[in-house]
């Protein structure tokens, strides 16, 4: 149960990681090319950079998704037990 989604909220996370910096050198050199007058090339990668950071945002919005709804579960069954117990 909730070891299983705090693993996946960190692969999540790690990924989403991972596409932040991959996102973060891609802008780099898109500026990079930009500067030096490759408007063509600099554009593209700008847009992919664009679209990696897309991806990491996504990614933890999954890991938060992971955790609430984990969260969520293990109240419920708490508040179940209590309640059972008063009956």
């Amino acid at each position: 149960g909730a070891f299983m989604s705090s693993q996946r909220s960190m692969g999540l996370r790690e990924q989403a990681m991972e596409a932040l910096k991959e996102s973060t050198t891609m802008l780099k050199v898109a500026c990079n090319l930009l500067e030096q007058g490759n408007r063509e090339e600099g554009t593209r990668l700008q847009e992919g950079a664009r679209a990696k950071r897309n991806v990491s945002v996504w990614l933890m919005a999954q890991a938060n998704t992971v955790e609430d709804t984990s969260r969520d579960d293990a109240s419920s069954r708490h508040y179940n037990a209590n309640s059972s117990l008063s009956h």
